[in-house]
């Protein structure tokens, strides 16, 4: 009789565990991503630098990168943080005193149709670009190095494509300045024009024989071609500061065809600023 009655409850315990782990099974894991969303499935494996993952009810699989999760939430009930975006370090350090006066420049939003140009590459361009120039024609400002302001959007899960996840207040306080910079530069690849010139001269001289004149020497001819592309370019620059303001937001179409372009456009739009250098006080 104890025998069948310890066989019932060893059955039972059975029971209860294959209901325990089925339920878990049946659990989806939850990737938080930086941006606050939300995407339920199964992680499938975790790499170095990404996560690949299975949506609840699909079987194709995606690739997320790192640096935009913020916390992985497993079926078992542990939570991996990968970026702690609740605690920067500039949020938890910096007061209103300490931003006083700073200044960051964002990497710039850059829309092309050139597939020659990195879209990546030049949103640091045009960064490091726009530090220059008001570092030259403005007053009043501290700025912050591209490379520091790069490295706190980095250790905070902030990417090129999310840089938008954090309003421009959260992101002032995130750098610790009291001003931030958002750029926009559309570059549009208009198509190529060439150019060419025929050129002949003449070196030559004068011999005198019996009264008259005759002219010997030798013609030269060259030619030469130049094809440019011509590029049509606008740039945007809208600052804020750390109450969330507008201080300032305007664009400009950048005057002639040369990619390079942008640099005089960039300059207009600085040295008209609420701190630059045509702005009087």
């Amino acid at each position: 009789m104890k025998s069948f009655k310890l066989k019932r409850s060893l059955f039972f315990i059975l029971f209860l565990l294959n209901i325990i782990t089925l339920s878990a099974q049946d659990k989806p894991d939850t990737v938080i991503m930086s941006n606050g969303e939300k995407r339920t499935g199964k992680v499938v494996s975790v790499k170095e630098d990404a996560i690949k993952f299975i949506y609840k009810g699909e079987t194709l699989e995606y690739e997320f990168k790192k640096s935009e999760i913020n916390k992985i939430e497993f079926a078992s009930g542990r939570t991996e943080i990968i970026n702690n975006s609740n605690n920067s370090e500039a949020a938890s350090t910096s007061t209103a005193a300490d931003r006083k006066g700073r200044i960051a420049i964002l990497p710039f939003e850059f829309i092309t149709n050139d597939s020659a140009l990195n879209p990546n590459t030049m949103a640091e361009q045009l960064q490091n670009d726009s530090y220059l120039s008001i570092k030259e024609n403005t007053h009043g400002l501290q700025l912050q190095d591209p490379i520091t302001t790069n490295s706190l959007l980095a250790k905070n899960g902030i990417s090129y494509a999310n840089i938008k996840s954090k309003t421009p207040k959260e992101m002032a306080i995130l750098l610790g300045v009291e001003n931030v910079v958002y750029g926009m530069a559309n570059v549009t690849n208009k198509g190529t024009s060439s150019y060419g010139s025929g050129i002949s001269t003449y070196n030559g001289k004068e011999t005198d024989k019996k009264d008259s004149k005759k002219a010997t020497g030798t013609v030269y001819n060259s030619n030469n071609a130049t094809t440019v592309i011509n590029y049509e370019t606008k740039i945007g620059l809208n600052f804020y500061n750390d109450q969330g303001t507008s201080l300032y937001s305007e664009s400009r179409n950048s005057f002639g065809t040369a990619f390079d372009a942008y640099h005089a456009t960039i300059n207009y739009l600085i040295k008209r600023c609420p701190f630059g250098s045509k702005v009087k006080n």
